[in-house]
């Protein structure tokens, strides 16, 4: 894959999750459509690396914070559905306020 193509892949991937974020208002509906994007060879530990690294892109999120993200269990992490959402309330404020 060329640079290009990379950054357009990219580009539609943060696009997508962003829509999905104004239409649902959801976390883990969010993590569910990035992780569908997202290229399904990886291993666990590399789509977790992808959603942390697409989370702070996206949503203007410290590295830091969106890597709290890989708690969610379907991508090997601890917490459910219901869990995801209620720990991670406020983290995605989008779009960003003037």
């Amino acid at each position: 894959m060329s640079d290009d193509e990379y950054e357009e892949k990219r580009s539609r991937i943060i696009q997508s999750i962003r829509m999905c974020w104004i239409a649902e208002q959801s976390i883990v509906s969010v993590l569910r459509k990035l992780t569908d994007e997202l290229d399904s060879s990886e291993d666990r530990a590399g789509i977790a690396f992808q959603v942390v690294n697409y989370m702070a892109r996206a949503f203007d999120i410290r590295l830091a914070v969106a890597g709290k993200f890989t708690r969610w269990h379907a991508i090997g992490g601890d917490l459910s559905d219901e869990e995801t959402e209620e720990r991670f309330k406020g983290f995605i404020v989008w779009p960003p306020e003037a």
